[in-house]
């Protein structure tokens, strides 16, 4: 349905004459910066008002015309990022409940969908940078007032052959943005923030990898470490990986540390990690809190926390005395 068909409809079931809801659209298409089209912008005005505008796409949509409470809706995207599964236990008992997140994106912008239970064996059969086609899905509001894809029961989902993939601008979601923590509103794009470290997080700060290999190692029903592939490991090493919160004055984000990166923030070294030294780790993560850091990193959406998150690929830390002396310099100029 295109946006002069919304605005039509809104007129016909609402008390607004047409002037009224186009400036609504405008109002709307304002508020979000640009980044929502007047087709998309159509579709939240029609939502705030009541009008059901939830009706079959037998047209392929454009990623930014998608907005939340949409059905049968189909698009062709290219596969941006495939998050790994993550498993929790459901309240009835029964087995383990399996979910995963992939990113999907177009020439217009990325939208996430999220797969449940066997759903994920969709994601075993794709790789990043595959060009999918989804028919028959629909949309809910996530968190961040974003729409995100869910598959139903009826959908369709199959591969695009390489002259069907999207065109996708690589350079809004792979280079890094340097952003305050309240605009950090996208999976799998890569920020740049400044905030203080209020807390550090060091419960079971450490997992086990093999000592050559570096694969992540579990112990079995028999007491044993083995890699995912069964390879017996005698003497695995430890490798470190802590949360902690930053906060810039307008909202905190999750970021999570690992190996250099969390040996960096709380500066232990090497054969605390390798020794698996959590009460050298719990000291240290007292000293780091109130530490002003710049964080680079990817997100992710966290299904637990149900935000979004940063994980941390490299971090620096300010020097109060040298930033004042910064500021004062700039001031001057």
């Amino acid at each position: 349905m295109s946006a002069e068909e919304v605005v039509e409809k809104i007129v016909d079931e609402t008390e607004m004459d047409e002037d009224e809801v186009q400036e609504k659209l405008e109002d709307k298409m304002e508020e979000f910066s640009g980044l929502v089209s007047e087709e998309g912008a159509s579709h939240l005005v029609a939502k705030e008002h009541g009008v059901q505008i939830a009706e079959e796409q037998n047209e392929d949509l454009k990623i930014d015309n998608i907005v939340p409470d949409m059905r049968k809706v189909h698009v062709k995207s290219k596969v941006l990022n495939i998050s790994d599964v993550n498993t929790f236990e459901r309240d009835d008992d029964e087995e383990d409940g399996r979910v995963q997140n992939m990113v999907l994106g177009d020439e217009t912008g990325t939208i996430r969908v999220t797969l449940w239970d066997e759903q994920t064996e969709i994601a075993e059969k794709i790789d990043e940078g595959n060009g999918i086609e989804i028919a028959g899905a629909y949309t809910v509001e996530d968190n961040q007032g974003e729409a995100e894809l869910r598959l139903g029961d009826d959908v369709q989902v199959k591969m695009l052959d390489d002259d069907e993939v999207p065109e996708v601008d690589d350079s809004s979601s792979m280079s890094t943005k340097e952003v305050s923590i309240k605009e950090v509103n996208q999976e799998g794009n890569s920020y740049r923030v400044r905030g203080m470290l209020m807390k550090v997080y060091t419960s079971n700060p450490f997992y086990r990898v093999h000592p050559e290999t570096g694969d992540t190692v579990r112990e079995n029903d028999d007491g044993d470490y083995v890699t995912d592939d069964g390879e017996e490991v005698e003497d695995p090493e430890g490798r470190l990986a802590v949360s902690g919160v930053i906060d810039d004055g307008t909202e905190t984000i999750r970021t999570v540390f690992f190996g250099d990166q969390a040996r960096e923030v709380l500066e232990v070294d090497e054969e605390t990690e390798k020794e698996m030294d959590t009460d050298t780790v719990e000291e240290a993560a007292v000293e780091a809190q109130g530490k002003e850091l710049v964080i680079e990193g990817r997100t992710r959406f966290n299904d637990y926390f149900d935000r979004l998150e940063i994980l941390c690929n490299s971090l620096e830390e300010v020097e109060t005395k040298e930033e004042i002396e910064r500021m004062l310099e700039v001031m001057e100029a």
